[in-house]
């Protein structure tokens, strides 16, 4: 799905005449929450994606997403960040399901996993269900966010991922990128110290993310 995804955003924005660049949170996902960091060179949208809307509730297992739905819950500044930048993806069977269709659905990371229903009653967390007035479909998703309706801008994405990372208690804002480096025709690892050296690498840049691989089946987190 992560790269069927990927595929489908570059394809609108190159017929919009944008560019999206997509990056995979390697080795960093558990801490900040997302998968993939996706930019159009004006916003910023993280992404954490998973198959199907049953494995949204492994978010439940994790301690530091309970951490962070807390604090979201409580501080008003930190919660309207999330919400314009901070996204979770899953499938959903088309009906009748003997289709064989799925749409891809997204919506707010704290509007869909921050609640009860994902941590159980035990967590105090404020929401019963996840509320889905904001949730879209992929196409809507990425429409919005070529059109800069959605996402937010990199001095405020910084600011946010900086805050996320933090949180683990060493403030660390570290970032690691895989990439294709053509010059050597290797795939490579870099390490970013800040959200802040990861733009100014992607604004001159000429590398790219890993082709997209075949898949034998669903692996998200």
């Amino acid at each position: 799905m992560i790269d069927g995804f990927s595929n489908f955003i570059e394809r609108k924005a190159k017929a919009a005449g944008r560019q999206i660049t997509r990056c995979s949170f390697d080795g960093q996902d558990s801490i900040v929450g997302a998968d993939y960091v996706f930019t159009n060179h004006t916003n910023f949208l993280m992404v954490e994606f998973k198959y199907e809307e049953s494995d949204l509730k492994r978010e439940g297992l994790k301690p530091r997403r309970l951490q962070l739905c807390r604090i979201l819950d409580d501080h008003d500044d930190w919660r309207d960040l999330s919400s314009q930048c901070h996204y979770v993806a899953w499938t959903e069977a088309l009906k009748p399901v003997s289709q064989r269709k799925r749409f891809v659905n997204f919506n707010g990371y704290y509007d869909e996993i921050c609640n009860r229903s994902v941590f159980g009653e035990h967590s105090d967390l404020k929401r019963d269900v996840p509320f889905g007035d904001f949730k879209v479909k992929a196409g809507r998703l990425a429409d919005d966010f070529l059109s800069g309706k959605l996402g937010i801008d990199f001095p405020r994405f910084e600011q946010y991922t900086d805050w996320l990372t933090s949180l683990e208690g060493s403030g660390s804002s570290g970032i690691e990128l895989m990439v294709d480096d053509h010059t050597e025709d290797e795939l490579i690892l870099l390490d970013f110290p800040s959200v802040g050296s990861l733009k100014s690498w992607l604004d001159t840049t000429t590398f790219q993310p890993p082709t997209p691989r075949k898949s034998s089946g669903p692996r998200m987190g």
